[in-house]
C-alpha cells in the first residue's frame, strides 16, 4: 500500500478553497472507532472561508481505502 505524504491536500467543493492538514491528524480521526460515523467518507473538516465540509484531493485511508475527490 502507498504511504500518504506528511500532509493531505484538502478542498472544499463549495468554494475550492485548498488546505494541507497534517497526515497524521487525517489518520487518527480515520482509524478512531466512531459510533454513528459514516465510514464510506474520509475525515472532513469544516472550510474556514464558507460553511461547506473539505475532503481529500487524494487520501489511502487506514484500512487501504482510497478516496478521490473529482469535480463533478
Amino acid at each position: 500500500m502507498k504511504k500518504n505524504k506528511d500532509e493531505i491536500e484538502y478542498i472544499c467543493p463549495k468554494c475550492k478553497t485548498k488546505e494541507l492538514i497534517p497526515t497524521e491528524i487525517v489518520e487518527m480521526l480515520d482509524a478512531a472507532d466512531q459510533i454513528g460515523v459514516d465510514t464510506s467518507v474520509p475525515p472532513r473538516f469544516d472550510c474556514s472561508k464558507c460553511n461547506g465540509k473539505m475532503v481529500p484531493i487524494y487520501y489511502i485511508g487506514v484500512k487501504g481505502r482510497v478516496y478521490e475527490y473529482k469535480e463533478n
